[in-house]
């Protein structure tokens, strides 16, 4: 665990608590290359890319058989399932109250504006895998979608080391009643949901976190497809003053650093009181959970205000509050992916079950992204509706302005409807 001494330029210590997650190695080249290759071949290039990388040959008809989709839910230990129901209610009440409706309006020249609020056609989850078992993942790209009422839900996620889906994907797919779900990761996956294959239909966004060749894909592909965003690795920032539990504080931090490579957790000690418990609960917990510190650190704010300026600095994805008035200090919390106030809302409660969304941006874009939600899968369309005694209100000036733009055809256009 490393200590970062307090500095007044708070841009100092956010710079050096992002070299504790150094950005991964150059793999722009091989993602585009991948991208390209699934471009010209589709699904020959993604079953040969599959097999590169993955070591694993995939059938000729590719998707998960739906029977094996059921099988694989029925198989869930009852506990498990009880606990993914209950995820997967909460994610959904949360979403819901995301709903927009479509409006009209009456302006003063008699002109009708409004929107309408259409949902994505298609949409491509993607959901992290290989060595690990992600269900949770598929609740939280999935059901967004669906209260966007978004029609074809695609899933792709890496298949397992003997090949085929995860257990716990393929379970959770059933779960929501998702149909399409392929055993494929990386960026030949993302290639394949934007740009679509014979096996794999093209979607109009592709959302979801992965690797950084999952992220370089997404960004190759932006302009094709809509994204959710350019994810990296998982961070967690937490503002404690004297009366932090030690114990708790170091569990939240190892529960971000156990994601690996390049994950952050940092304390912002608000007094100096905690450090050295922290640091001691920390070295225990590490060292029988077998989690590694790389990327965990302390940094001894003077204050509150000082802690609170130093999470707007890092606009962290994770923000934990554990003070004496967390709730006051909520009310200056200006850049966070998602905030837990109160020492008992530990970051892992939202991870899985509390309700939000646990797709969240990373590397300080909370300055200005946020959380996946309902609005990632729908559109809002503008509507105009002028009838004659309207366009004749508006038709002077719009010529004005048009005319004066060098744009004579807008006039025109306007002043034809007010004869």
């Amino acid at each position: 665990m490393r200590h970062v001494p307090w500095n007044d330029d708070v841009g100092a210590i956010v710079a050096t608590l992002r070299a504790l997650a150094p950005p991964p190695a150059e793999v722009h080249a091989a993602a585009a290359a991948i991208v390209a290759d699934v471009r010209v071949r589709g699904d020959d290039a993604v079953r040969e890319q599959t097999l590169r990388l993955d070591g694993v040959a995939l059938e000729d008809e590719y998707a998960v058989p739906a029977a094996e989709l059921r099988a694989r839910l029925d198989a869930l230990a009852p506990s498990l399932r009880a606990a993914l129901e209950t995820a997967a209610a909460n994610i959904r009440a949360y979403h819901e109250r995301e709903a927009v409706a479509p409006w009209r309006a009456t302006l003063a020249q008699g002109q009708v504006v409004g929107q309408e609020v259409v949902p994505l056609a298609a949409a491509g989850l993607y959901v992290p895998g290989g060595l690990a078992d992600y269900p949770s993942s598929v609740l939280m790209t999935a059901i967004p979608a669906q209260v966007a009422g978004v029609e074809r839900i695609v899933v792709c996620s890496p298949p397992r080391p003997g090949g085929g889906a995860a257990a716990g994907v393929a379970a959770a797919c059933a779960l929501l009643g998702i149909e399409h779900l392929y055993p494929i990761g990386g960026a030949q996956a993302v290639a394949a949901m934007a740009l679509g294959t014979a096996r794999v239909p093209r979607c109009d966004v592709v959302v979801g976190p992965g690797n950084a060749y999952v992220t370089e894909a997404k960004r190759l592909l932006v302009g094709e497809v809509g994204i959710d965003s350019l994810a990296g690795p998982s961070e967690v920032l937490i503002i404690a003053d004297e009366t932090g539990e030690p114990e708790w504080l170091a569990a939240d931090l190892l529960a971000q650093a156990e994601h690996g490579s390049g994950a952050m957790a940092c304390l912002a000690d608000v007094g100096g009181a905690l450090a050295a418990p922290v640091a001691a609960a920390v070295g225990r917990l590490s060292a029988e959970l077998g989690i590694a510190t790389d990327g965990v650190a302390v940094v001894e704010c003077p204050d509150r205000d000082a802690a609170l300026a130093l999470s707007n600095a890092f606009a962290p994805e994770h923000l934990e509050l554990h003070c004496t008035d967390s709730q006051g200090l909520l009310a200056g919390v200006r850049n966070a992916g998602a905030v837990f106030v109160g020492p008992c809302a530990a970051t892992a409660f939202a991870d899985y079950i509390a309700g939000t969304n646990h797709v969240l941006p990373t590397g300080g874009s909370a300055r200005f992204g946020q959380g996946l939600s309902v609005d990632t899968f729908r559109k809002r369309v503008a509507v105009v509706e002028l009838d004659g005694p309207a366009a004749a209100a508006l038709a002077p000036q719009v010529a004005v302005i048009a005319e004066e733009e060098g744009l004579r055809a807008h006039a025109l256009s306007a002043r034809l409807r007010a004869e």
